[in-house]
């Protein structure tokens, strides 16, 4: 972590294994990220002054965590479902997941929108990289390019 500028970098982390994909918490003061620590790779989450670690998924793999917007609590992860990846949801009050793609081709690199009520993913279920929306609930799906491969979306705010 550093400042905006580039100064003050501080190390949040201090283990051999590869740290990686962080996602801020709305508030600011923790970070999601991907770690293989355990073994294979899963979500932790440490609070921004390096205190706090700890393990938030048991998956076969979970991996590219993002940070709901306020209100909602959630965390969003492609985990390993097979032969290919899902979109999963974690809601950190409850510790419940819940499952948004299902199987069809592999599903990965989620991104909320800036209220948080919609997901953008990158899935191969057409043949080629495209990026679908699908809403918080797993509801509306809904493909939003079809040329080219295209891959990790973000949203504007």
């Amino acid at each position: 972590m550093a400042n905006r500028d580039g100064s003050d970098p501080r190390r949040l982390t201090h283990h051999a294994s590869i740290d990686s994909t962080p996602t801020w918490s709305p508030s600011g003061t923790q970070i999601a990220f991907t770690s293989d620590r355990a073994g294979s790779p899963q979500i932790y989450m440490i609070g921004t002054d390096g205190v706090g670690l700890r393990k938030v998924t048991s998956e076969s793999y979970a991996d590219r965590p993002t940070w709901s917007p306020a209100p909602y609590n959630e965390i969003a992860y492609a985990a390993r479902t097979g032969p290919g990846f899902d979109i999963r949801v974690l809601e950190l009050a409850s510790g419940q997941v819940r499952q948004l793609t299902f199987g069809e081709g592999t599903n990965e690199s989620p991104a909320y929108s800036p209220n948080g009520r919609h997901l953008a993913f990158m899935s191969t279920r057409t043949g080629k990289a495209q990026i679908f929306t699908v809403g918080r609930d797993g509801r509306a799906l809904r493909q939003i390019t079809t040329a080219g491969n295209n891959y990790q979306p973000d949203w504007s705010n």
